[in-house]
């Protein structure tokens, strides 16, 4: 199926409509204004149960006042009503002092159940209705209060408008808002003054990032606040990764055309020589360097392309449980005709299972190379020996043979590139080693050189940390 066209990279995207700054802007505003309307929400509950408390002390001490003094002047109304009279006057004096207006408040005076005296509140042009006189008890609008002398068959019933209604009024609101209303000007040019200073590095950090060409991959300068510096590393890291791709597949074009330029010469001078001789030995040995020729462009390919499969990233690498001594069984086995060919008896010791977390492709090339560089360098009658060892700890990968081995002072050199010990006689591409380490790399491995079998050759030896997860999962039954 034909995925279609790649998108382009270079596209015009469309632009951002949404603002981090507007949104911290008007989360500040937000949080100011619920903070303001939840201290008026309590100042209004306090209001309610404080207020109301007090208020109904207070009706209740002026009804025990109207008691006192209705007591000497119960036969005597005019008394009475000017002794009253001298208390409302008292409570107003009491309330303009406090810079607000009396309460209005209903006041009777019974004695042996007749009414002696009534003060009546002036609610005209009130939103508010006259108190149940028969409901001898609070209201949501008035507050009673009942003072009583039994001896005397005196009974003072008092009637209080229950405070705090002004607070829920428009003067209320008003009161309320103006500090809101009053702030928020002198509020907004200092806060859009220091959200404009403080995302300036972020935009700073945009512009450097935007000024940048393709192929300018160096990291940005370092960030000294703490907020921006995860994300100045994060892009850092980023690029080296990306410089890291692109050098690697710099070097592998370099290395495919250098490597493929050898056989394929001498494919074209055996192809000549093959069309233009006429002499029979010589054509059918330039058919064989022919053949020879592209066996060893082939393998060069092959390797090539494990090379660049084993360069990749750790993370974008798919590993999962398998089953090892499984996964070598099966490329010993596909190794054994070439060790048969060269008369070499090839050897598998390993457990009866070995779980490990590993990329089964990765992991294949690995053990390819190492068996087949033993067989290729051991004498004819040799032994090669492939050692799986497992503990809690790590699993160890061995492969030994009877070869020339390799001097302690090339044994750093080997793994680089197309490097290949002076003096040898079988062909190769020197990427074999190269491939082992940097597929181990993949796993977290560790690649060792060391002596074969018998005290001769050489020993190659890929120690596998377990990983916690790994270790402590149950072992699948059977290899995905």
């Amino acid at each position: 199926m034909n995925p279609g066209p790649a998108p382009d990279a270079a596209a015009p995207r469309p632009p951002a409509h949404r603002s981090l700054f507007k949104r911290s802007l008007g989360a500040v505003f937000a949080v100011i204004f619920l903070t303001w309307a939840a201290l008026i929400a309590r100042e209004l509950i306090d209001i309610g149960l404080l207020q109301s408390r007090n208020g109904q002390a207070e009706n209740q001490l002026w009804a025990e006042l109207a008691k006192l003094q209705a007591l000497p002047h119960l036969q005597q109304p005019a008394a009475l009503a000017e002794r009253m009279n001298g208390l409302d006057g008292l409570l107003r004096d009491e309330w303009r002092h406090k810079g607000h207006r009396s309460p209005f408040y209903l006041l009777q005076v019974w004695h042996e159940g007749r009414l002696l005296l009534r003060l009546d509140p002036d609610l005209s042009g009130r939103d508010r209705a006259q108190p149940q006189e028969t409901l001898y008890a609070s209201d949501a609008r008035w507050l009673y209060a009942e003072a009583s002398e039994p001896e005397q068959g005196l009974i003072v019933r008092r009637w209080q408008e229950r405070p705090g209604d002004w607070h829920f009024s428009l003067a209320g609101f008003s009161y309320y808002a103006r500090p809101l209303l009053y702030g928020l000007p002198l509020l907004i040019l200092p806060v859009w003054l220091l959200f404009r200073l403080g995302f300036a590095p972020l935009q700073r950090i945009g512009q450097q990032i935007s000024q940048r060409s393709a192929k300018d991959l160096s990291p940005l300068p370092d960030s000294p606040y703490v907020e921006l510096a995860p994300v100045v590393n994060a892009v850092n890291s980023l690029m080296a990764r990306l410089q890291l791709r692109l050098d690697r597949e710099r070097e592998f074009l370099l290395d495919a055309a250098h490597e493929l330029k050898t056989p394929l010469a001498v494919v074209k001078l055996s192809a000549e020589a093959l069309d233009q001789g006429s002499d029979p030995a010589r054509r059918a040995a330039s058919a064989q360097r022919l053949h020879q020729g592209v066996d060893r462009a082939t393998h060069t390919v092959h390797q090539l392309l494990a090379l660049a499969r084993s360069g990749a990233d750790a993370q974008d690498m798919a590993q999962r449980e398998h089953e090892l001594v499984a996964l070598v069984s099966d490329r010993v086995v596909l190794a054994t005709p070439m060790a048969l060919s060269r008369d070499i008896e090839l050897e598998l010791q390993a457990p009866e299972e070995c779980w490990l977390r590993i990329n089964r492709e990765s992991v294949g090339a690995l053990i390819d190379n190492l068996v087949s560089n033993a067989i290729k360098y051991s004498p004819a009658g040799g032994q090669v020996l492939v050692r799986i060892s497992d503990t809690p700890e790590a699993v160890m990968l061995e492969v030994l043979d009877q070869g020339p081995g390799i001097p302690a002072e090339l044994q750093a050199k080997v793994f680089e590139r197309f490097y290949r010990i002076p003096g040898q006689e079988e062909h190769g591409s020197g990427l074999g080693l190269a491939i082992v380490e940097r597929a181990a790399a993949q796993h977290g491995a560790r690649v060792q050189l060391g002596v074969g079998l018998g005290g001769r050759g050489l020993a190659v030896s890929v120690r596998f940390v377990r990983q916690a997860a790994s270790a402590a999962a149950p072992k699948p039954t059977a290899e995905a």
